[in-house]
């Protein structure tokens, strides 16, 4: 009786913790992606990469950015995700390009659309804005920047 309760303990235990460690968060480095911390190269379709396999995750998401320098071009994190629960942890820098014009006609460099329950946390955001405040004071038709919507973060 002692070793068939034993036995049962063991595989309730076993169930416990392979249960727990497969509910536990998806985690998505963007440098397994492609991106580079280098300053220099483009890694938008290494952050598009990790965002696609976050937001398509049923369970909670975690994008890593690791401490280094990340140019990234205009970039849309798109929603709906099929969960709410994605934390965006940034160790680094993300950088926008010294030239502004490369936003063209999307308006914004950083963009999250149609998305719930998204943390971006940490970080720095480097848009260098010198370029575009020069052009915002000139009167002309310049990109918004970085931009977050409220309404489609909460």
């Amino acid at each position: 009786m002692a070793n068939r309760l034993s036995s049962s303990l063991r595989l309730a235990l076993l169930v416990i913790f392979f249960t727990s460690f497969s509910a536990s968060a998806a985690q998505y480095n963007v440098l397994s992606y492609g991106a580079k911390p280098d300053g220099r190269t483009d890694s938008t379709k290494a952050f598009l990469a990790a965002w696609t396999l976050a937001c398509g995750s049923i369970s909670q998401s975690t994008i890593y950015v690791a401490a280094g320098r990340f140019l990234l071009q205009n970039v849309e994190f798109k929603g709906p995700c099929k969960n709410n629960a994605i934390v965006v942890r940034i160790d680094g820098t993300l950088l926008a390009s010294t030239d502004y014009r490369v936003i063209g006609n999307a308006g914004n460099w950083i963009f999250f659309q149609n998305v719930d329950g998204v943390t971006v946390s940490g970080g720095v955001l480097d848009g260098h804005g010198s370029g575009l405040w020069n052009c915002k004071q000139s009167g002309k038709n310049c990109p918004s920047g970085a931009t977050v919507c409220p309404w489609s973060i909460f």
